[in-house]
């Protein structure tokens, strides 16, 4: 064993010791929550059995943890997903023994689960070996004793319910002999390197090299004990707690991330008008602790204060809540259409828009869907223009405290949609719908069926004016199979109708589907009718000046969809173009 003032190593310490041992643990609140999957502990298990099929007198090594001393328990800082997950296996085996009234292997394995120890007053009572924080622990009792555990409400209850049923799965699969020997083996044979030190703060930095070499951790989880590292003794729990908040945010009711921790951040981030790498995240929150300046100048506090680091948490729980809303896709219109067009770089504005008036941030979000808009239909890399995106954030951010640079950032923004219009509307003209375009091309019919009479078309589908199928009524069309099939998957043999039209009409001839044409809304109806919305110089009026489209006078054939195709594309520039 080395030895130091802070830290020592009590070198390899097999299962039996760790668990069974004089010692006690204790799952701080300030950790992330148990997220081992069941390939996780499918894999453990396997590994496990396979190091003893091979040899059952050989050692196995599972890594290192890394622990604190604490006042009746040691802190467990490194090591809780395999911690948890190899009590829960002792909880299984010893639910099996129990099964097969088989005592004596219950007396040897539950002291790794609970053992009985007197209290001040002689009492003999039962004493977890592993403690959970105080929101799981009685959760965590009940699972470890094979009792009823309810409902879960928290991600680490939900995970940890999962895994002792994966556990069952696995050594279910075991006869009586086989449990037991895997057992042993699990217990004498597999190993840990156990490191311990009597300050929290070394502790941290310990789990941090460690973590920096072996990349077990995401960046957030890092970010999270670098915070906490950083305060006074009295403040961890609160703090942690504040933290178990913000994750709970981005977490659903079963358990399963919205989104990652990380991405959100590195919006977060952006949001402020700076760019960083996912990666690169943690490297970027610790210069910031080194500095109350540059912390304060780039994120509004001093994430090296106790006071600092508490504000800075609480505002990434709010602007959580807020990114989830919008993330949910029901949050406000252009927002919307972006978030189910798979762009989540939209929700940087969101974040920076967030003192912003109602109007002001109507006008940054309707930009920002033109924006994605000319991105999406081109195809281009939307992280091509997070080089930007973050300048214009960090001015919107401030644009409640600045009016200048309000003006400024919508100029910007403004300037990225008109570099890619030209672009853009040829995209349209030449877009052609494959199977995986289908969300695509929905959205954009739906955008310009609506602008001609703000009529909601979400319950709409895609009508192929030349049917994807050639049938009799369309002999007079003579293109090759494959010329024929690029002619009805284009942008101008394209539209949108209801559903029970749509089934009538299948493959049938022009003449016939222009009967139920007649019947739609404007984006149909504007093949076989000329259109008059009876007013002069309304919104609607403009967009149908814009598509200067005039109904189809004879059969449908590549020059009409051509001709229309150009006339989309007038309409497109008038929508997401005209600022």
């Amino acid at each position: 064993m080395s030895n130091s003032k802070q830290f020592y190593s009590d070198g390899l310490v097999n299962i039996e010791r760790l668990l069974n041992g004089q010692d006690y643990y204790e799952i701080p609140v300030l950790q992330r929550n148990y997220v081992w999957s069941k390939d996780n502990i499918k894999d453990l298990i396997s590994d496990i059995k396979e190091s003893m099929d091979e040899d059952h007198t050989q050692d196995y090594f599972i890594g290192s943890m890394v622990f604190s001393e604490g006042k009746e328990r040691k802190v467990v800082v490194d090591g809780q997903q395999r911690i948890t997950t190899l009590s829960l296996i002792f909880a299984v085996a010893v639910a099996q023994f129990n099964k097969n009234n088989d005592t004596d292997y219950i007396g040897l394995y539950s002291p790794y689960l609970y053992k009985g120890t007197p209290n001040d007053e002689g009492v003999i009572i039962s004493m977890n070996r592993l403690k959970h924080h105080e929101k799981d622990n009685s959760f965590f009792t009940n699972l470890i004793n094979s009792r009823p555990v309810g409902n879960t409400v928290t991600t680490s209850q939900t995970n940890m319910a999962n895994a002792r049923v994966t556990i069952e799965e696995e050594l279910g699969s075991f006869n009586e002999n086989e449990l037991k020997r895997f057992i042993n083996y699990l217990a004498k044979r597999v190993h840990i390197v156990s490191m311990v030190t009597s300050d929290l703060n070394m502790a941290f930095r310990i789990f941090e090299t460690l973590n920096d070499r072996g990349a077990k951790l995401q960046p957030e989880d890092l970010l999270k004990n670098m915070l906490l590292r950083n305060l006074s003794d009295g403040s961890y729990d609160q703090v942690a707690k504040s933290w178990d908040n913000f994750i709970n945010v981005l977490t659903s009711d079963n358990g399963k991330m919205l989104v990652p921790t990380s991405t959100f951040l590195k919006h977060y981030v952006m949001s402020k008008g700076h760019l960083v790498q996912k990666a690169k995240l943690y490297d970027w929150f610790e210069k910031r602790t080194q500095s109350s300046t540059v912390s304060q100048a780039s994120l509004g506090y001093e994430i090296n204060t106790n006071e600092g680091i508490n504000a800075f948490i609480n505002e990434l729980a709010d602007e959580a809540k807020l990114y989830v809303k919008a993330l949910s896709g029901n949050f406000e219109e252009s927002i919307d259409n972006c978030i189910a067009l798979g762009v989540k770089q939209v929700l940087v504005m969101v974040l920076a828009s967030k003192k912003l008036d109602e109007t002001k941030r109507k006008k940054v979000f309707t930009l920002m869907e033109s924006l994605i808009f000319s991105y999406v239909i081109t195809a281009s890399r939307f992280n091509v223009v997070e080089k930007s995106l973050y300048k214009v954030a960090g001015k919107i951010r401030n644009a409640h405290i600045d009016t200048a640079l309000f003006e400024e950032a919508i100029k910007d923004i403004e300037a990225l949609i008109l570099d890619k219009k030209e672009q853009a509307l040829t995209a349209l003209v030449d877009f052609k719908m494959k199977k995986s375009d289908r969300k695509k091309a929905k959205y954009i019919l739906s955008k310009l069926g609506e602008s001609l009479d703000d009529i909601d078309h979400s319950g709409f589908t895609i009508e192929h004016i030349m049917p994807e199928e050639k049938s009799a009524g369309w002999k007079h069309v003579k293109e090759t199979a494959e010329d024929y099939q690029a002619l009805v998957s284009s942008i101008g043999n394209l539209t949108l109708i209801n559903p029970s039209g749509n089934s009538s009409l299948k493959n049938k001839d022009f003449d016939s589907k222009k009967q139920v044409y007649n019947n739609q809304t404007m984006l149909t109806k504007t093949i076989v009718e000329s259109v008059n919305t009876g007013t002069k110089n309304t919104k609607h009026d403009k967009a149908i000046k814009a598509f200067n489209y005039s109904p189809v006078s004879g059969t449908w054939n590549r020059k009409e969809i051509e001709r229309r195709a150009k006339a989309l594309r007038n309409l497109a520039e008038y929508i997401w173009f005209k600022f």
